[in-house]
């Protein structure tokens, strides 16, 4: 079979994730990065020569695949410093690109027991005409559309230090008013051997990025590790399967590890990828293999009374449904509201699930009434919640446990994560608690629970302030546009995240705070700014048009970016819609916390104009300082931090939720908070003293009022 180049960028990513999977001891203690890309490249060619036909280049073609309709070079370069050199024949290469595409593999190596592991970031496909150089033709681009004259364009590319004399450049700058370049995604320095530098090859979307991790969510699991798993629920728990089933096998390595388990026992493995599965059937014997989108396949059929006890193993995705659609990917499940979220919550934020997470509740419906055990790799995120949707619908088991491991170490993946364990048998009975502990370290264990409905990440020494929060707690401004909304001053005009120039009139511009602007106590200033477009829910936009032209301009001129917007929260709503807009957005003073960071921190912001907050940020608002200052103390003091600690689950990329945050009961606090703990919090903020007896009072007084009119 003739090699085309459909089928490299297909077999690009297939070798990524068997790779992934792989020790290579010939790597051990090499550190060289040529001699790494060199093992890479060679292990490549070799894979594709053995499905393929293609010619091979050598130092005299220059590229490593020379045919015609292939014209590729292979370029390996180490996550640390995404770099290699490349030799040139022309400056033009410099702007029209190096005259050949480029497939770009991006590793990193680790070494750990004597053992090497490779891990490719990504692989990407760079066409002939995108290996220009990103800033010189992103901004000779703007030059041709501005219509700047040949002398312009010449004193640019000399400043550029391109090489040529005076007439060579002139010529060159002719032939790019005539002909345009493509925009370039590559960084070429000027040396002898140019330096190719590779920070921005993702600024393009439409990039056919090689990397099953951003379609498919999926993070193939290295062959020992699943050996290990299946080891430890051996030497912990009683299992006997007579089937096994794998829902989404991948490359099939706990299929091989189950054989070596259960040698006798039926293996059935289910993917979406038809190449995976083939790669399934050359390595393992005497397995089923259905080519089958999870979602879709009636997991009925393998239901038979023949089998008297299952195993359901494996490692679904690790991404969330929005992320999967933003790469249009067929793995997505049909759309429901699985946990009965109100229409606001499952068109915001509430709704972005994790795909394992739908994928294993899936199967436990189908399989709850069997002798089941399920043995699955997810976040540790994924597993609380489906530990609670287990409790509050009076799903019984036998057994659920919850494993930590390093994915850093397993997967190269900065996240918390765990093997979930449950038993469905005879034993079923009711729980409402989960013992979590440690792979490597059993003895380091904790509870979480549910109490009452409400879920509880650590069941030891509980300060109970649970209830209902006496304020509305929010989520920032939600626009979905970051490239246009957002900007930055420069000098008396604003520059976008395009690096676009701007004039706008003030009035709808507002100062604005992002996660990772809330890391002190009071914050009362920024230097970026957010186009307000609404003061409430779908109010009509037209009004910019006639009041506020530099605006109106600006945004029609840009409406690509909006129409581009995926949540169907903006369907039917106003052109340019925002949301998390109303009367409380433009209130002076708010509290407000980040909900990514783990240190949690309640910051009382404020600004004439009002401080805005993006969709990362939850607040309260209010009218006067006091309130809000004595709201800000009590939210950091002692008694909330230590009722945090045990509803919050710092393993969770947003630890801190509405969902989470609306269970403050304020007046709880109140009956156990006195004045001097509020001054030891302002001490702990190394706030100066502002709180006194009869501000704290008038508070207290106020809080009494709203929840006896409430």
């Amino acid at each position: 079979m003739k090699l085309t180049k459909d089928s490299l960028i297909k077999e690009a990513e297939l070798f990524c994730a068997i790779t992934n999977t792989q020790e290579h001891p010939d790597l051990v203690g090499i550190n060289d990065g040529k001699t790494i890309g060199t093992y890479i490249e060679h292990e490549f060619k070799k894979y594709l020569k053995s499905k393929y036909e293609f010619n091979l280049g050598s130092s005299a073609y220059g590229i490593d695949f020379p045919d015609k309709e292939l014209n590729t070079d292979i370029k390996v370069t180490s996550s640390n410093k995404p770099q290699n050199s490349c030799p040139f024949l022309d400056v033009k290469q410099k702007i029209y690109g190096l005259g050949y595409n480029i497939i770009l593999f991006i590793y990193e190596k680790s070494e750990s027991n004597g053992t090497c592991h490779l891990f490719f970031n990504s692989c990407t496909f760079i066409k002939a005409e995108e290996t220009g150089d990103y800033i010189i033709t992103k901004n000779l681009r703007k030059m041709v559309e501005n219509n700047w004259d040949k002398d312009k364009i010449a004193y640019y590319l000399n400043e550029c230090k391109l090489p040529g004399d005076d007439s060579t450049l002139e010529n060159l700058a002719e032939e790019i008013i005539q002909n345009p370049p493509k925009q370039g995604y590559l960084t070429i320095s000027n040396a002898f051997q140019w330096r190719l530098k590779y920070t921005y090859k993702d600024k393009k979307e439409e990039l056919p990025t090689v990397n099953p991790k951003k379609e498919y969510g999926d993070y193939q699991t290295p062959l020992d590790f699943c050996k290990k798993v299946l080891e430890h629920i051996n030497e912990t728990y009683l299992i006997a399967p007579d089937i096994i089933i794998e829902p989404t096998c991948g490359i099939g390595n706990f299929i091989k590890a189950s054989k070596l388990f259960y040698p006798k026992v039926p293996v059935v493995g289910i993917d979406i990828n038809k190449d995976y599965l083939d790669e399934v059937k050359k390595s393992v014997d005497n397995v089923i293999l259905i080519n089958e989108n999870i979602f879709e396949y009636d997991l009925e059929e393998l239901i038979n009374s023949k089998y008297t006890e299952y195993l359901i193993i494996g490692n679904p995705p690790w991404v969330t449904n929005t992320r999967l659609s933003k790469y249009n990917s067929d793995n997505l499940p049909n759309k429901n509201n699985l946990k009965n979220l109100d229409f606001f919550d499952a068109t915001t934020g509430m709704s972005n699930f994790d795909i394992s997470e739908n994928i294993i509740l899936h199967i436990i419906n189908k399989f709850k009434n069997l002798n089941t055990n399920m043995i699955f790799l997810c976040k540790y995120t994924v597993a609380c919640n489906i530990f609670e949707y287990l409790v509050n619908n009076n799903i019984f088991t036998c057994r659920i446990n919850i494993i930590k491991f390093d994915a850093m170490k397993i997967f190269k993946a900065d996240t918390s994560s765990c093997i979930l364990f449950i038993q469905f048998n005879e034993r079923n009975k009711k729980f409402s608690s989960c013992e979590v502990y440690e792979l490597d370290n059993p003895g380091k264990n904790y509870k979480i629970g549910m109490i009452n409905g409400k879920f509880y990440s650590d069941l030891s020494n509980i300060v109970d302030i649970d209830g209902a929060c006496c304020f509305e707690w929010r989520q920032g401004i939600k626009h979905d546009c970051t490239n246009i909304m957002e900007l930055t001053v420069s000098d008396d005009k604003y520059m976008n995240k395009k690096e676009d120039l701007i004039e706008l009139e003030e009035d709808l511009l507002y100062p604005l705070l992002k996660s990772s602007n809330i890391k002190v106590p009071i914050v009362n200033s920024s230097d970026k700014k957010i186009l307000i477009t609404q003061r409430k829910f779908k109010e009509n936009t037209s009004y910019i048009k006639k009041e506020f032209p530099l605006t109106w301009n600006y945004l029609v001129s840009n409406e690509e970016y909006f129409r581009q917007r995926k949540s169907n929260i903006y369907a039917n709503a106003p052109e340019f819609s925002i949301f998390g807009i109303g009367e409380y957005t433009f209130k002076k003073f708010k509290v407000a916390i980040s909900g990514f960071y783990k240190q949690g921190l309640f910051s009382l912001v404020f600004h004439e104009k009002s401080m805005m907050l993006d969709d990362t940020c939850y607040y309260l608002s209010f009218d006067d300082y006091d309130s809000a200052y004595v709201t800000m103390l009590i939210l950091n003091s002692w008694v909330v931090k230590s009722f945090l600690k045990h509803v919050v689950s710092l393993d969770s990329k947003r630890p801190y939720t509405k969902k989470v945050l609306k269970r403050i009961d304020i007046c709880k606090a109140l009956k156990i908070l006195s004045l001097d703990d509020l001054i030891e919090t302002e001490d702990e903020l190394e706030l100066k003293h502002y709180i006194t007896n009869d501000i704290f009072e008038n508070y207290k007084l106020n809080i009494k009022k709203r929840v006896e009119e409430d």
